[in-house]
């Protein structure tokens, strides 16, 4: 691994739901810290608006237009990533969905939250997995929610099948890390409450935030795993 560039100099990354929010400002800091970056997202129209921002980093960018709710879509990331490096170091698994506000009694979208939410991560992992223990000190974070805390869960009336999302990731996340342990690090991160077109224009905090808290992530080491973090401080699942 080269260490001139960067605090994640020569890293390997992909990205999914790179177009925008928390995942564009992730790839912006990585990049500036010298890592390369695969950028996975679903709308062409967001994805060309990101390239045009991150190809400025040279070939240490490429993209994919895919979208993680589809089954074959996991395969076409992997191939992807084994035609370009043969080796990945950190998948993050950011792109996601919140349908709104309803209660599980008006809820028509928790089938296709959790295809996004759940089923992506889970399958991006096991696609990936081949190319992560391949890799330098490699981890899988999964972005959840301080909305899929055991609390919120337990006392929340609305965004129900959102926080169940959540949940359900975090304990994806815990399953993954158990049965990867040694191999592979697995960790959950809370990007706080983000001012982004799902957190809405209330939320207090800002997409450099979950940037910040990402870093602090990808640096901690190797050994951290099953953990739900706020970047390098453990949070409660």
């Amino acid at each position: 691994m080269k260490g001139d560039r960067g605090k994640l100099a020569g890293r390997r990354v992909v990205i999914t739901g790179v177009s925008r929010g928390v995942g564009l400002e992730v790839a912006k800091r990585f990049l500036a810290e010298g890592a390369e970056i695969l950028g996975v997202a679903r709308s062409r129209a967001n994805l060309a608006r990101a390239d045009r921002t991150l190809k400025a980093h040279g070939k240490a960018y490429s993209s994919l237009l895919a979208d993680v709710s589809l089954p074959t879509s996991a395969a076409r990331v992997a191939a992807a990533v084994q035609r370009r490096w043969g080796a990945l170091d950190l998948l993050v698994n950011n792109a996601a969905v919140n349908p709104g506000s309803a209660p599980f009694e008006r809820d028509r979208d928790l089938e296709a939250t959790l295809r996004v939410n759940v089923l992506g991560p889970h399958r991006m992992t096991k696609a990936l997995l081949p190319m992560l223990k391949r890799g330098h000190h490699p981890r899988v974070v999964n972005l959840s929610s301080g909305a899929g805390n055991f609390h919120s869960v337990s006392t929340g009336t609305d965004m129900s099948a959102y926080r169940f999302s959540k949940w359900s990731l975090n304990g994806l996340t815990m399953l993954w890390a158990a049965e990867l342990k040694g191999r592979v690090s697995v960790v959950a991160m809370d990007p706080g409450w983000v001012k982004t077109d799902m957190g809405g224009p209330s939320a207090p905090d800002s997409p450099t935030l979950s940037a910040q808290r990402a870093l602090e992530i990808a640096l901690l080491p190797f050994e951290v795993t099953g953990k739900y973090l706020a970047g390098a401080k453990e949070g409660s699942w």
